[in-house]
């Protein structure tokens, strides 16, 4: 790991088209003459030094601060996921960390966005890579990767409170109502809502939360294979985004679970129209008594004709 101090860095031009020239780490007024044996790098973070005894250089600040998500971070915001957790921790809702080593909340958060990304690692994987070259650089507080058990301790810890609300912090379209791509019907975005059924981990917790579909008896063994988590989710037609979901046990239906989303979000719903599909159980307890706000539009049977739907349901 090389580091040098970020005033020595020089911005030389941008080169030839295409071909753009590197920062050069060189005392202010020094040039590089041709022929001097340079070392490439690329930046990996930048820091307070601490100069250890013996003159050793080490990175100050934690490692946990300063892994990113990328280019998802930009669309999520600078600093939304510190603000959350801060919040979460303030509310009470997640327990203040007592001490600082391998993990932090913000970067639990991090690495569960990360997970559903890379549906195929496992916890230690994900990690690795998500700090990348960060766990390279020999820092001043000690950090590894740390195990399946340590992730899934604070992952526990956490509780799905902040990720539902970074989830509602950057939910939304990808399509501007107006823009060229947009798909509007009466004047109003087009979205989809369907339900689905997830099997989750068979663990006793989560059969007592969650339980199962497709059996008559409540309790036992012989449920289903796995526990299962129902969610109802709204899709945009433009763009494909996710506006808004919610999610309970599967017992509670998608027009239960539709009802308590209206209820808790009525402005996801307002000024758009919703499609569902003819033989949705979601438009089986008139959604138009649900709200005034949205146009609901069950999809009709191939060949058939449609009604267009009128502006304010």
């Amino acid at each position: 790991m090389v580091a040098f101090r970020a005033a020595d860095l020089q911005d030389r031009g941008k080169g030839l088209p295409g071909r753009p020239g590197a920062v050069v780490a060189a005392p202010a007024g020094a040039g590089v003459a041709a022929g001097t044996l340079v070392t490439f790098c690329h930046p990996v973070v930048s820091v307070p030094a601490v100069v250890c005894r013996g003159g050793t250089v080490r990175a100050g600040g934690w490692l946990p601060d300063f892994v990113r998500l990328g280019e998802l971070e930009r669309h999520i915001g600078d600093e939304v996921i510190e603000a959350i957790a801060a919040r979460a921790v303030a509310s009470g809702r997640v327990p203040a960390p007592q001490r600082r080593r391998l993990m932090s909340l913000p970067l639990v958060m991090r690495l569960t966005v990360a997970m559903t990304l890379m549906p195929g690692s496992g916890y230690a994987q994900v990690a690795r890579q998500l700090a990348g070259h960060l766990a390279d650089v020999p820092s001043a507080r000690d950090w590894h990767v740390p195990t399946s058990k340590v992730f899934t301790g604070w992952r526990d810890m956490a509780c799905p409170s902040p990720m539902e609300d970074l989830f509602w912090q950057v939910a939304g379209p990808l399509v501007a109502d107006d823009a060229p791509s947009a798909v509007n019907l009466a004047g109003m975005p087009v979205c989809g809502i369907d339900g689905m059924l997830v099997a989750v981990a068979d663990t006793p917790a989560n059969r007592a939360a969650f339980g199962c579909a497709g059996t008559s008896t409540r309790k036992g063994n012989g449920q289903a294979p796995f526990p299962q988590v129902q969610a109802v989710i709204v899709t945009a037609r433009a763009g494909r985004a996710k506006p808004g979901a919610i999610m309970g046990r599967p017992r509670a239906r998608e027009q239960a679970l539709l009802a308590r989303l209206i209820a808790r979000r009525p402005d996801l719903f307002a000024g758009r129209v919703f499609c569902f599909d003819r033989n949705s159980p979601a438009i089986r307890s008139s959604p138009r008594s649900w709200t005034p706000a949205g146009t609901w539009w069950p999809a009709s049977r191939p060949g058939s004709r449609c009604r267009s739907p009128a502006a304010g349901g």
